[in-house]
């Protein structure tokens, strides 16, 4: 902790310190209790003990128990694991500055106060804190705690990790004392060794010199090798009594090593030291590594729920939303895209509504598209699609694994291969021929033949978006209704593609609650049926294809009654007529070939609901 961090938590002790202490100074001074535990008045001491309470004053003027609370916080396991470190040591700097004030005494520290003493919570904190799987800050803390409360009850509690330059620098001093002599030595060998290898000189080869044989030579060369072995026996020899190498001693290697020593910057945390890390200055030298480490961890951390992630949810949201791609780092996108949704899946309505007011700011359009795209996705995290999705892309692909690989040729009938668009296979045969050659099995292979259905396994997912709906689609409708009149949100083109890409989303919204129960999707079907029929006449394809999108949505899920309403049944020169009109225009003329067929099937859908 830098030490203008430390001000803070120092002041505020010495405040409550001198704040107390002039309260009992005051109370003193009215004729109260002098002495803790005494009567206030020595004379009232002969009066009947049932009739009278005696009230006592804390010799700290009130400043014990302040300590004591704050102290059971620090205390508690819950404060320790998921509390951020910076948090913790204030509140350490806090309790240090009021066991080293000079306040508290030996009595006070023993002294029990709402059943608990701070000596005795202060120790259950110690305990914790000293743990050998604890971080380094949180062990430290508890040191300085120990430390601190040892100096007032009379005891010396020393730590070797909070003082190591002592011990070094009596164990380097012991060591050159100890050893002094046996260094010089090596010195002076290790100085005679390099002037004996820079004597020697490299040998030259004579290419025209006489050839010499290995028998010729051999009387001298028996006697280097003789030589060589005994020198290497006799090393061999000192090595093995020297040395200290074992196979206990061996460390095996650690596989999943994550190698977090060699990163250049630590690994955050928490939610706060992400924080840190995306607003580091783009000029900083290590801006490239904090960005990616922050965008590496957010996903991760965010899923873990820590407790501050409500409040750290719409600053974070606003960063990420903003942030721009300056080091051209390498899946960007991706990274930041899981970030967000990571905050929009563990606090949608946060994460909504700050989405909500940021599309209203003076924004582009890309950072206003991002933001619908970011609640599209969270609607259909939240009811499951993904998930249901996924498991069925799985089974199809464990489905077509079992499938026989090594037949070259399939017998089947026309009619499946007509169903399966196999017709043409060369590597499917129909089944007539083969009957052909034996027309006696013919009237046996009919009555047998069946049409086989895979089985699959029923999968099932709970929809979370189905309770948060309401609340996220209405926020959607009354920014709608606030800003229709600003001409810099809905005008021209890119008013046009952010209109399209808004109703869009209001539809992936109501088909991602369809599989709630209630009767609020039946009312957020027909609110926009009715945003989307507001915009029919739009000029722009985009605008028209979300426009029925929206339609096509809605009447899958309102009520029967609402149809017959809109519906035809009516009669001419009510609006449902021209909205039945406005779907047969679009169905038959339209410019828009998506237009074209997405009325088609909106028209569709109407006859078969007025058929049944």
């Amino acid at each position: 902790m830098h030490v203008l961090d430390k001000i803070v938590p120092i002041c505020l002790a010495r405040l409550l310190a001198s704040a107390c202490s002039a309260n009992k100074d005051y109370i003193e001074s009215q004729g109260g209790v002098k002495e803790y535990g005494s009567s206030l008045d020595e004379s009232d001491e002969d009066q009947d003990s049932t009739n009278s309470v005696e009230p006592k004053l804390d010799p700290t003027g009130g400043f014990l128990p302040l300590v004591i609370s704050v102290a059971s916080v620090w205390s508690e396991e819950v404060f320790i694991t998921r509390t951020d470190a910076m948090q913790q040591q204030y509140v350490t700097e806090f309790l240090l500055q009021s066991l080293k004030g000079g306040v508290l005494e030996q009595n006070d520290i023993g002294h029990e106060h709402s059943g608990s003493s701070l000596a005795s919570t202060l120790v259950q904190g110690i305990t914790l804190r000293l743990e050998v799987s604890r971080a380094e800050s949180i062990r430290i803390d508890g040191m300085l705690i120990a430390e601190a409360m040892s100096s007032i009850i009379g005891q010396s509690i020393r730590f070797d990790e909070l003082h190591p330059s002592d011990e070094g620098q009596e164990r380097v001093e012991g060591d050159r004392a100890k050893y002094g002599v046996v260094q010089k030595n090596s010195e002076r060998k290790r100085t005679k060794t390099k002037k004996h290898r820079a004597k020697k000189k490299p040998m030259t080869l004579d290419p025209d010199a006489e050839y010499v044989s290995d028998a010729e030579d051999s009387f001298d060369s028996g006697d280097v090798s003789s030589h060589g072995d005994s020198l290497e026996s006799d090393g061999s020899s000192s090595c093995s009594s020297n040395s200290s190498w074992s196979e206990d001693s061996l460390e095996p290697y650690v596989m999943d090593d994550d190698e977090e020593d060699l990163r250049r910057v630590r690994r955050p945390r928490s939610l706060r030291e992400c924080f840190a890390y995306l607003i580091e200055n783009e000029n900083e030298t290590l801006a490239y590594d904090k960005h990616e480490a922050a965008l590496m961890e957010l996903p991760a951390m965010v899923s873990s729920r820590p407790l501050d992630l409500v409040d750290m949810t719409p600053t974070l949201v606003r960063i990420l939303l903003h942030m721009e791609d300056k080091f051209n780092m390498e899946n960007f996108v991706q990274m930041k895209m899981d970030s967000l949704m990571a905050f929009a899946v563990h606090a949608p309505i946060e994460t909504c509504l700050h989405l909500v007011n940021e599309i209203g700011e003076d924004v582009s359009l890309g950072t206003r598209l991002e933001a619908l795209t970011v609640l599209g996705g969270m609607a259909q995290e939240l009811s499951g699609l993904s998930e249901l999705r996924n498991r069925q892309e799985l089974q199809s692909k464990q489905r077509e694994s079992q499938l026989p690989n090594n037949v070259d040729e399939i017998a089947m009938s026309s009619k499946l291969q007509r169903s399966l668009n196999l017709y043409n296979n060369p590597n499917v045969s129909s089944r007539s021929n083969d009957l052909e050659e034996s027309p006696q099995s013919t009237s046996n292979v009919s009555k047998t033949r069946r049409w086989r259905r895979p089985r699959t396994t029923t999968i099932t997912v709970t929809n979370r978006f189905g309770p948060i709906a309401a609340q996220m689609m209405y926020s959607l409708f009354a920014f709608i209704s606030r800003t229709k009149s600003e001409e810099s949100i809905w005008g021209g083109p890119l008013g046009e593609k952010f209109l399209s890409e808004f109703l869009r989303t209001l539809s992936i919204m109501l088909d991602c609650s369809r599989t709630y129960p209630g009767n609020s999707v039946h009312v957020m079907a027909q609110d926009l049926f009715e945003l989307a029929w507001s915009f029919h006449d739009a000029q722009s394809s985009e605008v028209r294809y979300a426009v029925l999108a929206a339609m096509g949505t809605s009447i899958s899920l309102v009520p029967v009654e609402f149809l017959m309403r809109v519906g035809h049944f009516i009669g001419e020169g009510d609006i449902s007529s021209e909205w039945i009109s406005f779907l047969e225009k679009c169905g038959f003329s339209d410019p828009d070939t998506d237009c074209r067929a997405l009325a088609l099937m909106i028209i569709g859908t109407i006859a078969e609901t007025d058929h049944n």
